[in-house]
């Protein structure tokens, strides 16, 4: 007999007291002539004196996404407390936006680097002439840059992650004599009402539950387990960010990388519906 409606909601509630993980929401707006130092999407980077920009494996220059000044963020079990950490994805020819399926860790495509101490930069004049991308296949414009504003929050389980997923449906299993494999085993209406009262996944963020158009790349047991950063498509004051169709791109790392501040192995990935 599948549960009831309150039956649902009581194993949710309980669910929820125990599935909090520490996020940091992103809103982001558009902005001219941030600093360097700035935490921001696109617009220019900070390269440290005597530094270059970063390269993909063919030789040419990456594209940055975002970067983030820790010390520009709300009070945090997450980050470092301290430096700047970027995103760099590749202006590839077919719409991948530096995405390697078969090697979505690898940093030909994609880096992420950390700078534990901002010092000074070098002039934007000394690099801005190679700052270009011939094909344009980015997730928006290169002029375009957006000041990012954070707040601390909480969220509680959703069901795009897989290891989440899996918990819920050993918890239900747990709970429910009426066992199941997956969601689908159980009537429409029942597992819509369940969505409707998980947490939702979507938006920019850091930390948290990720969010997935399609499914989680990750395999179970997978070490990548923390949300680096998270940007969603977006209308911003009629600037767009778009991942392909509508889509999400996501960048994990193990947590004892994290800890390490070792940020050589973060996985990428972004999909679209």
């Amino acid at each position: 007999m599948t549960p009831t409606q309150t039956q649902i909601e009581q194993l949710i509630t309980h669910l929820n007291a125990t599935t909090q993980r520490e996020v940091i929401r992103i809103s982001l707006s558009l902005a001219n002539h941030l600093a360097l130092t700035d935490s921001k999407v696109g617009g220019l980077p900070y390269i440290p004196q005597g530094g270059s920009l970063p390269t993909s494996a063919q030789g040419k220059p990456l594209f940055m996404l975002a970067q983030i000044n820790c010390e520009q963020l709300p009070e945090n079990n997450l980050y470092p407390q301290k430096g700047l950490l970027q995103f760099w994805i590749a202006d590839t020819e077919d719409f991948m936006y530096g995405l390697d399926l078969d090697h979505p860790c690898s940093n030909n495509t994609k880096r992420v680097l950390y700078y534990p101490n901002i010092g000074n930069a070098l002039p934007v004049d000394k690099f801005i002439d190679h700052y270009t991308f011939e094909s344009g296949y980015l997730p928006f414009d290169v002029g375009l840059e957006f000041a990012m504003d954070f707040s601390k929050d909480t969220e509680t389980i959703s069901l795009s992650e897989g290891d989440a997923y899996r918990f819920f449906v050993r918890k239900w299993n747990e709970t429910f004599s009426d066992t199941i494999r997956n969601l689908s085993y159980l009537p429409n209406d029942t597992c819509e009402e369940i969505y409707n009262l998980v947490d939702d996944e979507t938006g920019h963020k850091i930390g948290g539950y990720p969010y997935f158009t399609q499914a989680d790349p990750r395999k179970e047991k997978d070490p990548h387990t923390f949300l680096l950063l998270q940007i969603h498509s977006n209308l911003i004051d009629n600037a767009e960010i778009m991942w392909g169709d509508y889509g999400v791109a996501n960048f994990f790392i193990s947590p004892k990388d994290l800890a390490s501040c070792k940020f050589d192995d973060v996985l990428y990935n972004w999909d679209c519906s």
